[in-house]
């Protein structure tokens, strides 16, 4: 499943989910003053609040595209980043591409030593 898939950020709001009412229906067994409840409770309470920030991450991901693999995201790519300007004509139609630039990696195999930059 890719970091940006739809089927991801559901798995994690159905886990969400799955986690909240697992609580509310826990919490009253949890209620009692033995440490195994109070474990029980901040462990229920930071699996629940885990799963929520990770299904903010991800909108926020998707939204603003940070990351686009998990490659990307866990620092495992070490290919150098390819930037591509575009020029859109009316309505979002015929693509035209004004240059390439490589982020970072200067000397990386492929990579011409400076960007070139046409505006």
């Amino acid at each position: 499943m890719e970091l940006t898939s739809k089927k991801v950020l559901l798995l994690a709001v159905l886990s969400a989910a799955a986690l909240f009412v697992l609580t509310v229906w826990l919490w009253p067994r949890l209620s009692k003053r033995s440490w195994r409840s109070v474990l029980g409770r901040i462990g229920l309470l930071l699996a629940t609040q885990l799963a929520i920030f990770l299904v903010i991450g991800l909108c926020v991901n998707q939204s603003i595209g940070a990351y686009a693999t998990w490659a990307d995201l866990l620092g495992e790519n070490k290919k150098p980043g390819t930037v591509t300007h575009y020029r859109t004509g009316p309505n979002g139609t015929e693509l035209k591409a004004l240059g390439t630039a490589y982020e970072g990696y200067e000397g990386y195999e492929g990579a011409p030593a400076k960007a070139p930059h046409r505006s």
